[in-house]
């Protein structure tokens, strides 16, 4: 096998895996928004800085026993779990009209 055959090989392989960490990410914003109109049905706020503490404590407890960069992991839960508020925001106001219509 040539080096480009390999190169093309590994690459290849990080594609599936982004496709795979992708499907991941829509599957948990998906779950975001079943959260949000259960949230919604049950009055239950929407920020729960109690969760969001859990989440960011188990990345950075992942990134240490992985031998991964705890920033970065933390970061990147910053950044999903912003946009899983911002959806959830969304939803939950949607819900909301959509309750107050329905009377």
């Amino acid at each position: 096998m040539s080096d480009q055959d390999e190169l093309r090989r590994l690459r290849t392989e990080l594609d599936e895996l982004d496709g795979v960490l992708l499907d991941t990410l829509r599957r948990r914003i998906d779950c975001g928004v079943r959260i949000a109109r259960y949230k919604s049905r049950h009055g239950v706020p929407m920020m729960q800085p109690g969760r969001v503490h859990l989440v960011k404590e188990r990345a950075a407890r992942y990134a240490a026993d992985h031998g991964l960069d705890e920033t970065f992991l933390v970061n990147l839960y910053d950044a999903v779990i912003t946009e899983m508020c911002r959806v959830e925001d969304l939803v939950m106001d949607r819900e909301s009209v959509m309750s107050r219509d329905r009377r």
